[in-house]
């Protein structure tokens, strides 16, 4: 019986992952069409030549996918890296330093993800425009920043409340005062949360599109998936064997990062579970 119910368990997981899989194949294989190959061609048919790397390069001289990639890896490193620390000093001054009315700051905070975002469409649009920060790197680096505090805070704060508050007493004897206790002895311990923070909120913030649609406008400031929205408008032209290679191309950074943290990632994982 225990070993029919592991098979029905595997075989389960085996039809999952292949569901999974399969608009990803159906993707990379039409990337890597020409396009007559796929006009002549079915969509489940393999590709006669391989033509990923000529349709990616056509892909980023087309409407604003290149500078929308490099815009993006601007907001998702930026956004993602100053949200995590503020987020962990915040963290620290709540769980470590315990500060007066702590938790109802902890509150305050976290209550920015109580809405859901699109509440805040039409309010940040205008306020935007009356400080006039509309259609401008920092407004847009600004929201995603703002954005990403609530989530990060609720995370580091639950870990900081798993180290002992022994490690704190013995930083103070050895004479460190509150900074150096946080750069020097509390961050260090941060790096598996942190990890799984910043391949959470870079993708997070690589992804948007509606936000990148709303606060935005003009080529140097819109995000990647904006410009990728813009190649639909335009696929036709281009053909759809170049939108779907701009499509993997835009896939490429999360999944590099996910690999780079992998380790920390999944420790962090199992450590915040646990927290």
């Amino acid at each position: 019986m225990r070993t029919f119910s592991n098979a029905l368990l595997y075989g389960c997981m085996i039809v999952l992952a292949v569901l999974w899989l399969l608009p990803i194949a159906l993707v990379l294989m039409n990337a890597a069409k020409s396009l007559e190959d796929f006009t002549q061609g079915n969509i489940w048919a393999l590709p006669h030549s391989f033509s990923l790397f000529a349709n990616m390069k056509e892909a980023l001289h087309m409407g604003e996918l290149g500078r929308g990639m490099l815009n993006s890896f601007g907001y998702s490193f930026l956004g993602a890296g100053i949200s995590i620390l503020l987020a962990a000093m915040a963290a620290f001054g709540v769980v470590i330093l315990r500060l007066k009315g702590g938790f109802y700051w902890f509150l305050l905070i976290y209550s920015g993800t109580v809405f859901p975002f699109q509440m805040y469409l039409v309010p940040l649009f205008k306020g935007y425009q009356q400080f006039g920060i509309y259609d401008t790197f920092g407004g847009m680096l600004l929201f995603y920043v703002a954005i990403s505090i609530p989530f990060c805070m609720f995370l580091l704060r639950n870990y900081m409340t798993t180290i002992p508050f022994e490690v704190v007493e013995a930083a103070q004897m050895d004479g460190f005062r509150s900074f150096g206790i946080f750069a020097r002895i509390i961050f260090p311990l941060l790096l598996p949360p942190v990890s799984v923070l910043m391949l959470f909120q870079f993708t997070w913030i690589w992804n948007d599109l509606v936000f990148g649609l709303t606060l935005s406008r003009s080529e140097s400031v819109r995000p990647v998936m904006a410009g990728l929205a813009s190649m639909q408008g335009i696929f036709f032209r281009s053909g759809v064997t170049t939108l779907m290679a701009g499509i993997v191309l835009t896939s490429i950074p999360t999944i590099v990062l996910f690999f780079s943290l992998q380790r920390n990632f999944i420790k962090g994982m199992v450590l915040t579970v646990k927290s």
